[in-house]
């Protein structure tokens, strides 16, 4: 007989929040490439400093961690919280961020699937260990 994980439902309000999140976050890049791409024609990356290119990679491996932690919640959490707390320490160095006071709100908004994904993992484990401590007892 399985058994029921008690979890799911926090796995899944990981999965909608996470899944939302990149929706938006691709919705909003889309939007300003091609708005972007009308004021200034030409190449868009060179009105980029080196900094702002690494914050936008950090963000991406962040987003794809909220992706991949739809199957591998450990690892996808992981990678997605360090990149996100990564993407939020490199925008404090930013000379060009406006909103270096508020960016804390919108970072810590977008880690919450990733500490959702994070918790959720960190019961199922335990779970785990539990059920194979019990097992290992009753075949003793």
């Amino acid at each position: 007989m399985k058994k029921v994980n008690p979890y799911n439902l926090l796995r899944w309000i990981a999965r909608i929040a996470g899944t939302l999140m990149v929706l938006f976050t691709l919705f909003i890049f889309i939007g300003e490439a091609i708005e972007g791409q009308k004021r200034h024609p030409g190449s868009a990356l060179s009105s980029f400093t080196p900094l702002m290119l690494i914050i936008f990679v950090f963000w991406g491996i962040a987003l794809a961690g909220l992706v991949l932690a739809i199957w591998k919640e450990g690892l996808g959490g992981i990678i997605s919280f360090v990149c996100f707390i990564l993407t939020y320490i490199l925008n404090l160095f930013n000379k060009e961020a406006s909103m270096k006071g508020n960016a804390i709100t919108i970072f810590l908004i977008f880690c919450v699937p990733s500490i959702l994904y994070l918790v959720y993992w960190k019961l199922k484990k335990d779970d785990e260990r539990k059920a194979i401590g019990i097992k290992s007892k009753e075949s003793s």
